[in-house]
């Protein structure tokens, strides 16, 4: 495990850079990792002391690095963020004030010989602060359209009531099926089903799909999904003459890709429709998105009758 000094600053820096979610990928990856050895990296000494300086410093400023300075305010603020990120540490000891401190003071010496040096000035420099200042405001101005923009219970019950097909199991049929070449011959196979004879016999003696050796069996096929595979769902020429049926139930006959079809549902899964109560709680998350998007939605159309927005389409190149 990583030095609890070394990820003590580690942790300031990577929540100084990118808060605290960047915090928990590091702390992840490192949980895993083998304990410091004899031959690891030491651990950074403490920054040597500064002259001594006959200026004093204002009351409220902690501490000065040229030009910067860092009130204790500002300085508390901090300590109050590094808290939330890493509640373990004790941020009210004098030892985490001072690494705190430490840490911030390298980093402004950092920065300021990377000013001094020009970085600062470089184009992808620029520009990151620039994209990350237009982030920071975009986020900021969204946060108050949607401030107090939430769905209502009420609201949950009506979408559910309208929606309650939407909103049932997802099913799975297990199906068997028989492919005709002709509608005739398809429907005389349905009339002895219906007689009583043998679904899976008749598949092996007269289907000609590729299912007629294994009785027609088609394996469990769910509804159409966005995660599952083409072979895991019902064919879509397939799901409206099944939909209806429960467990034992034979199609009438259909037209399909490979002929005429006849179909048995072994064993139906799911289809039912969920509780209001136990949806609820979605429902209105999902309305909720909604109602908010439509909130900066409503408020960009009256930017855009404000501001003088142009386009060179011709620039996009050819349609």
């Amino acid at each position: 495990m990583i030095a609890p000094r070394v990820f003590f600053l580690i942790s300031i820096f990577l929540v100084s850079l990118f808060g605290c979610d960047k915090l928990s990928e590091f702390k992840e990856y490192f949980s895993s990792k083998p304990k410091q050895t004899a031959t690891s990296p030491a651990v950074p000494a403490p920054l040597p002391a500064a002259p001594a300086s006959d200026a004093a410093l204002p009351d409220n400023v902690l501490a000065k690095v040229g030009n910067w300075t860092i009130t204790i305010e500002a300085f508390n603020d901090r300590l109050g963020k590094l808290k939330e990120a890493v509640p373990e540490y004790d941020t009210n000891s004098l030892e985490a004030k001072q690494l705190v401190l430490e840490e911030l003071i390298r980093q402004q010496l950092l920065v300021a010989d990377a000013e001094q040096a020009g970085v600062a000035q470089q184009k992808d420099i620029v520009d990151a602060i620039a994209e990350f200042r237009r982030t920071l405001l975009v986020r900021e101005v969204a946060m108050k359209l949607t401030k107090g923009v939430e769905a209502t219970e009420a609201e949950a019950q009506e979408y559910y009531d309208k929606n309650k097909e939407v909103l049932a199991e997802p099913a799975e049929w297990h199906l068997r099926e028989i492919v005709a070449n002709t509608e005739v011959g398809a429907k005389e196979i349905l009339i002895e089903v219906l007689k009583g004879s043998d679904f899976a016999q008749l598949a092996k003696e007269r289907s000609i799909g590729k299912t007629a050796a294994n009785g027609g069996d088609m394996g469990f096929l769910a509804e159409p999904a966005p995660d599952k595979s083409q072979e895991q769902m019902v064919p879509d020429f397939m799901l409206g003459e099944i939909r209806g049926l429960d467990a034992g139930g034979i199609s009438k006959v259909f037209k399909g890709p490979d002929g005429f079809y006849v179909i048995k549902v072994e064993e139906k899964k799911g289809g039912k429709t969920r509780e209001f109560s136990d949806v609820k709680d979605d429902i209105v998350t999902g309305l909720t998105l909604l109602k908010q998007q439509q909130a900066i939605l409503n408020h960009l159309t009256q930017l855009s009758q404000q501001m003088d927005v142009k386009i060179n389409e011709k620039l996009l190149g050819d349609k």
